[in-house]
C-alpha cells in the first residue's frame, strides 16, 4: 500500500467516524421523536411544581416513555390528570386529559441544565381556554 493510498483510507475511516457521531449523538439531542432520553437537559424525572396564580403545589412525573401524570400529593400516590409529551431540546408539550373535567395541554421550557421547568398548562375546557403559570424544581 502506497502513502498516498494509506492517508486515503485514513481520511475515509474519520470521516465515517464523524458521521457516526453525528448520527448518535442525535439519539439524546432532543430531536421530535426524543421522549426525554437521557440528556442533561432531560424532562424524565420528578418534579414540584408551584402554580404562580394560586400558589397550590402539585407533583409531577414525566416518564422515559413519553407520558406524564400530575399527583395532588408529595408520595406520588393521588394521582389527578395524565398525558403525553415530547421533548425538542428545552422544550416539551403534551396533550393531557383531567378525568371528569376536560382535557389541556402543557407547554414547557426547561432551563439549559434542566433543573428548572416553566410550564403553561392550558385547560381548554374554559372559554375562552384558561392558562395557568407553573414553575418546576426537579427533585
Amino acid at each position: 500500500m502506497t502513502v498516498r493510498g494509506f492517508m486515503k483510507m485514513v481520511g475515509v475511516i474519520v470521516m465515517t467516524m464523524a458521521a457516526m457521531a453525528l448520527v448518535s449523538g442525535c439519539d439524546n439531542g432532543g430531536g421530535s421523536s426524543d421522549k426525554g432520553g437521557s440528556s442533561a437537559g432531560s424532562v424524565v424525572g420528578e418534579w414540584a411544581m408551584v402554580n404562580q396564580t394560586d400558589g397550590g403545589q402539585t407533583w409531577w412525573k414525566f416518564n422515559a416513555d413519553g407520558t406524564f401524570v400530575q399527583y395532588n400529593d408529595a408520595g406520588f400516590s393521588s394521582q389527578h390528570l395524565a398525558g403525553t409529551f415530547t421533548q425538542d431540546g428545552t422544550t416539551v408539550t403534551g396533550p393531557f386529559t383531567n378525568p371528569g373535567v376536560g382535557t389541556g395541554e402543557i407547554d414547557c421550557t426547561l432551563s439549559s441544565d434542566g433543573k428548572t421547568m416553566q410550564m403553561d398548562f392550558v385547560e381548554f375546557w374554559h372559554d375562552p381556554p384558561k392558562h395557568n403559570p407553573i414553575n418546576g424544581t426537579k427533585l
